[in-house]
């Protein structure tokens, strides 16, 4: 496979080092039909919580029994939000590790983009930043140039770009919205393949915006060849990290069957390939799917999932949701959504070390780690939730 170096279409800045630990209290709500809880060294807990359930939704887990039974499979990691702790003294980043700061939905809001950009700067300087959709309100020219005027003078690491929906709304065709977004990200292209201090990265955007076939995304037929080709010549000991902007239906937050704490109006159709893309990705149990784009908070317990589909792989693919930076939104209890809180900015940062990718949600609104959970891709996939750094320099 032929990998297009990352650093080639990037931007690069500086950033500080500090990080901290506190111990994850697993309180007594666990989610899950037999949550494993081990006791690991300086009391700190690990757990597991498998659920053979497609609808992952609290109100489905809470009710439990029949209500699981029959449902096709998938696995669900359900964690209870907690306080962070004091600051620690700063660590160095481990020789092994490849870090990512991930946010996406960024929509014009280039103060909240400030403050998601300081956030991550805090935890240490990453590697790459990855930036997965819904860069701009409309795709506009003149946004274009606000938004990367204002990367530029920001701290951040170098950055690799998706392209959203949102890029597509200002009455140009899709060619001229593809265009725009290329030359202003400096991307090779809408899709391309990556290399981040050895993790492999995968972008996918859509052909089509128009969405004037009832759909947000048209992968086409060399997109998801080349797809499949790619991840076939990834490593299968090694993580691959897989942006996309658009969320696949049953994998995070709001793309679940239940009307009342979903929103399968909203998100059941937005792939015209969606049920080709699942069973491609679940043939790869090393590969983690970034999607943005329903703006759902990183407080649920669905953020993170793992998607099996028949005929794939047992352990299935895992799934995140990146937050969003601009507006949070939120079940309307009709099957749609509704936009809960304009203030609300999260997003993620992963770390990669052999096998082991750690997930930390962060939440920049109010300086908080919402929770950390990790899992691996060498036969014990997880995931568990493991102890969070407290938010660096904080007072709790």
């Amino acid at each position: 496979m032929v990998m297009v170096s990352a650093s080639s279409a990037m931007r690069s800045a500086s950033s500080r080092s500090v990080t901290a630990k506190t111990v994850l209290d697993p309180g007594p709500d666990f989610l899950g039909d037999s949550p494993r809880i081990q006791r690991e060294a300086g009391g700190r807990f690990a757990v597991t919580a498998t659920i053979g359930i497609v609808m992952l939704t609290r109100r489905s887990v809470l009710l439990g029994g029949g209500a699981l039974a029959g449902l096709a499979a998938a696995e669900f990691v359900g964690m209870t939000a907690h306080t962070p702790g004091t600051a620690a003294p700063p660590r160095q980043k481990p020789s092994t590790a490849v870090w990512f700061d991930v946010i996406s939905d960024i929509q014009g809001d280039l103060a909240d983009l400030d403050r998601a950009l300081d956030g991550l700067e805090a935890f240490g300087r990453a590697d790459a930043l990855l930036v997965n959709g819904d860069l701009t309100p409309n795709g506009r020219e003149h946004e274009y140039e606000e938004l990367f005027d204002r990367l530029r003078l920001g701290e951040h690491p170098d950055a690799l770009y998706t392209i959203g929906n949102h890029e597509f709304y200002n009455g140009e065709s899709s060619e001229v919205s593809v265009e725009r977004f290329l030359r202003h990200s400096a991307m090779p292209g809408l899709f391309s393949a990556h290399e981040v201090g050895g993790v492999p990265v995968i972008r996918l955007g859509t052909t089509d915006g128009s969405e004037a076939g009832g759909h947000c995304v048209i992968l086409g037929r060399t997109q998801l060849d080349w797809l499949r080709d790619t991840l076939e010549e990834c490593p299968r000991q090694r993580p691959v990290l897989v942006m996309s902007h658009h969320a696949l239906p049953g994998t995070v937050s709001g793309t679940f069957t239940d009307p009342l704490t979903q929103a399968p109006r909203i998100y059941s159709s937005d792939y015209a390939e969606s049920d080709e893309l699942l069973a491609l990705l679940a043939g790869f149990p090393n590969a983690l799917l970034l999607s943005g784009h329903t703006h759902w908070s990183l407080y649920r317990e669905d953020w993170l999932t793992r998607r099996t589909a028949p005929g794939g792989h047992p352990d299935g693919f895992a799934a995140v949701n990146t937050g969003a930076v601009q507006t949070g939104f939120g079940p309307d209890g009709r099957g749609g959504e509704a936009p809960l809180d304009r203030q609300e900015n999260q997003g993620l940062r992963i770390e990669v070390d052999g096998p082991t990718v750690r997930i930390h949600a962060l939440d920049f609104r109010r300086n908080a780690v919402i929770r950390t959970a990790e899992f691996r891709v060498d036969g014990r996939p997880g995931p568990v939730v493991v102890a969070s750094p407290g938010w660096p320099g904080a007072v709790t």
